[in-house]
């Protein structure tokens, strides 16, 4: 199935729930996380090693992801902007929003 069709299916579905979904991030699968509303969501996102984990800032204030035990971290983003981050080893990551520290996930890679 083509990342169109599923981004339609989900986005038909989403409209049934009466939850807006943005293609791009259905589109990206398992590692994709929607950061809206002051939140991550899905709050805990599980990938293989080396996945990428993408996050796509659909709030209107920035935001930026910080993973402080790999010392890695995402570009601010924008409304409508997304970055990717991988992780090679096997473990449960907590991060947060780098400019919003309540705001917080947490990446299990196995």
């Amino acid at each position: 199935m083509t990342h169109f069709k599923q981004a339609v299916i989900a986005a038909s579905l989403g409209a049934l729930a009466g939850v807006a979904l943005s293609p791009q991030v259905v589109a990206q699968g398992a590692g994709a996380v929607s950061i809206a509303s002051f939140k991550f969501a899905p709050e805990t996102v599980t990938v293989a090693p080396n996945a990428a984990i993408t996050w796509t800032n659909n709030d209107s204030a920035p935001h930026q992801v910080v993973v402080s035990a790999k010392n890695l971290k995402t570009p601010v983003l924008n409304k409508g902007q997304s970055a990717e981050l991988k992780i090679a080893e096997a473990g449960s990551y907590d991060y947060i929003c780098g400019l919003h520290p309540s705001m917080k996930g947490k990446i299990v890679i196995k």
